[in-house]
């Protein structure tokens, strides 16, 4: 960013953050000069945090084993747990058994990669390329040249240790002591080379928030290990003692205000309840529990998704409020009603997005971390929190949306909790098209089965806290506005292009945040917002939904101003989903001047793609057929050299060739407009005779033929608008008409 940037970002910020961050300046010089002189942590702060002149280790560990303030009910299960996880999660147990040799191995796995690390882990070495961080104060380090060439994420997951889970999950469930033994020696291993405040994994505190929820769940499944030397336990109190003062006086207040500074509050205020004997423990648990409360109202919006805009962050926030208010529950420290009703909105939410594969759309920026991993699932398969809110607020829908009890919920709730899910109901949603108009996704589907067909229309802000002006600022929200994500009879068609890197190589590290990775319009090649750098922008787009109606079909009408400055068009889409019929439409209308260049981009999910004139077949999934009221030229990239030539990125660091489509053309004049049709194979789309020119198409399905006919806006004199006539034996049956501008109708 320019200097200018920089001043009008700062210039912008309220008093209040301004002298927060300024006290935050204070305290790190001050940190600084205590670091140097080695005062910082000095040796004997864990006997002084337990109110005592030394240590006694033995007494220390006995103490914890006889009265240890309860974490899940699963961990004083432990019979319980090992007969249900035998006889319902056989999979689960299989898989758990390989991740933890691979872990007792030293072999990781992140980021679409498996890292061997021998014998000796290298806390501070690039996993990817073997360099090594600086083991500086911990701002020095992150400010290092290491960064010029290194993605710090790399060392930052495995320093996040969430392989110790399943080592410690061999313990508690086959009696594997050298697993827990090794679990042991690797946060042994890591405290040594990791002094407090020292070194690149101090460098942001969502990091020791993250290790802290691993943390925690291995000592609690391994705390009645006999082999467990009382030494070792001194040595990870202290570590979680380092832990819990870090995060006090390190809180992302502003500088990362969403999932980061909750998912720090939460990891401080499990510390504090879980470590009562701490003297800071109270401070820690009172800090942490107001954060929790008082920044609730800026996480998400009233339908209960996230003000990020990114299905992963999503489910951070959520899982660190769910870990939070049931750790509090079991300690008699209840959370307020009002981060209950949040958990059960954000779970709601969660179901309502879902998609016929029991994923949710790859939206927005993603990460491999999971507050709530301790099985592992297909990264965007979220459906254990449906079967822990089923049993938390009894809701029947739940149940069948997440199908099964998992076991990530099992660990949570306990046995308990999976007799209750089993003694509820099962009640699909009644709802098959649902306006989530607070975050702007419009959802459409046939039904809740795995065949489902399932349109997502995107119509909401590219994340809450980012600015129409020339202010810069940060988000994980991608520029991604009328994008669509649909499926037919149950298999991927049109998908996100997902997030692939937040600190590699420039080129793949911008496009899959700006609007050419998604399935939405360009005009003279720009994105919606001005891309700046990283996951910073300006003039962000305004979007604006039009119209909302429910007639057995799904029709949606949206458009944002995103392009209106420079260009004076505004991009209408209109999205019909046509339930009796089983096919998409898509209506974009470019309301404006003519003489620019528009391109339409579309992301196919992998497979063989074949094109033609003015359609092309999607292996055995759909056909796409395009009219425009200007010329168009049709282009396919699948796997290129550059990343805008045909990849989508499954998660972070993982890319798949797939075809990307983009349709691309000049307006002669107003009134720009394409009409497309996605439809099953079965089905024969043509043009009009006579109107090879015309915005139009008939679709012929078994008994019926539809006629769609799309009329462009024009000036401002002229509102654009889509028509389908539906006929039977040559008989009009049914004629329907939406149009731009209309207000919303009522919306069940």
């Amino acid at each position: 960013m320019s200097i200018a940037s920089h001043w009008r970002r700062i210039a912008a910020k309220p008093p209040r953050e301004l002298a927060a961050r300024a006290a935050a300046v204070v305290h790190e010089r001050l940190e600084r000069r205590r670091h140097a002189s080695g005062r910082l942590s000095p040796e004997d702060r864990l006997a002084r945090a337990l109110g005592t002149a030394r240590v006694d280790a033995v007494a220390l560990l006995s103490a914890r084993r006889a009265k240890r303030p309860p974490f899940f009910p699963s961990v004083l299960q432990r019979d319980a747990i090992r007969q249900v996880v035998n006889e319902r999660y056989r999979a689960e147990l299989d898989d758990m058994r390989i991740w933890a040799a691979r872990a007792n191995d030293h072999e990781f796995h992140f980021f679409g990669r498996t890292h061997v690390c021998g014998p000796d882990i290298d806390w501070h070495a690039d996993p990817v390329t073997g360099q090594v961080w600086p083991q500086l104060f911990y701002e020095d380090a992150y400010g290092s040249a290491t960064a010029k060439s290194c993605d710090v994420k790399d060392v930052w997951e495995l320093s996040r240790q969430q392989c110790l889970i399943d080592l410690g999950k061999s313990y508690f469930l086959d009696g594997a002591g050298a697993h827990a033994a090794a679990a042991r020696r690797i946060v042994g291993s890591w405290l040594a080379a990791n002094p407090y405040a020292t070194g690149i994994n101090w460098a942001s505190p969502l990091e020791p928030a993250y290790r802290t929820f691993s943390w925690l769940w291995t000592y609690y499944l391994t705390l009645d290990d006999p082999e467990f030397d009382p030494a070792d336990h001194a040595l990870w109190l202290q570590g979680f003692l380092d832990s819990g003062r870090f995060l006090h006086d390190h809180l992302e207040l502003f500088a990362s205000p969403y999932n980061h500074l909750i998912g720090e509050a939460a990891a401080l205020y499990l510390l504090g309840t879980l470590f009562p004997e701490f003297a800071e423990a109270p401070a820690w648990r009172r800090r942490g529990r107001m954060i929790l409360e008082s920044r609730l109202p800026e996480q998400f919006y009233a339908d209960g998704g996230t003000v990020e805009q990114a299905t992963l962050y999503h489910h951070a926030t959520l899982g660190f409020y769910v870990l939070a208010a049931l750790v509090g529950r079991a300690n008699g420290d209840e959370l307020s009603a009002g981060i209950w009703s949040a958990i059960e909105r954000a779970i709601e939410f969660s179901m309502l997005m879902v998609q016929p594969d029991g994923q949710l759309p790859v939206i927005g920026d993603t990460d491999d971390a999971r507050p709530i991993q301790i099985e592992r699932k297909p990264f965007f398969d979220f459906r254990a929190y449906l079967a822990i809110g089923a049993v938390l607020f009894g809701r029947p829908d739940f149940k069948a949306i997440a199908g099964r009890f998992h076991e990530d919920a099992l660990w949570l709730l306990g046995t308990d909790g999976l007799a209750r899910f089993d003694r509820l109901d099962a009640t699909e949603p009644g709802r098959r098209i649902v306006a989530l108009s607070n975050s702007g996704y419009f959802v459409a589907r046939s039904d809740w089965s795995r065949d489902a067909d399932y349109v997502c229309f995107d119509c909401g802000a590219q994340a809450g806290g980012l600015r129409s002006d020339d202010v810069p600022s940060a988000a994980h929200g991608h520029a991604d506005c009328l994008s669509v994500v649909v499926f037919l009879r149950g298999r991927p068609v049109l998908v996100d292009s997902g997030f692939f890197t937040y600190n590699g190589e420039v080129s793949w590290e911008r496009h899959f945040r700006e609007t050419a990775a998604h399935n939405t319009a360009r005009v003279d090649g720009r994105d919606q917002a001005t891309h700046l750098t990283k996951m910073t922008w300006t003039h962000a787009p305004r979007p604006r939904m039009e119209y909302v109606a429910d007639l057995d079909d799904a029709c949606f009408i949206g458009s944002h101003d995103g392009f209106c400055a420079a260009t004076g068009i505004r991009h209408r889409r209109f999205v019909w989903y046509r339930r009796d019929g089983g096919y998409v439409v898509l209506f974009d209308d470019f309301d404006g001047p003519g003489g620019h260049a528009l391109d339409l981009d579309f992301h196919f999910a992998p497979v063989d793609l074949t094109l033609g004139d003015g359609a092309l077949k999607a292996g055995d999934l759909a056909r796409m057929h395009w009219s425009a009221s200007f010329p168009i030229n049709a282009t396919v990239a699948c796997g290129g050299e550059s990343p805008s030539d045909g990849w989508v990125a499954p998660s972070l660091g993982v890319r798949l060739a797939a075809p990307a489509v983009t349709l691309s053309g000049r307006s002669e004049g107003p009134g720009a407009a394409v009409l497309t049709v996605l439809a099953p194979c079965g089905y024969r789309v043509a043009r009009p005779s006579g109107e090879s020119a015309s915005l139009a198409f008939v679709i012929e399905g078994t008994d019926w033929i539809d006629e769609i006919a799309a009329v462009p806006s024009h000036g401002g004199r002229l509102a654009g608008g889509v028509t389908l006539t539906r006929r039977r034996d040559g008989t009009p049956i049914q004629r329907l008409h939406i149009q731009a501008t209309q207000p919303s109708e009522s919306y069940r």
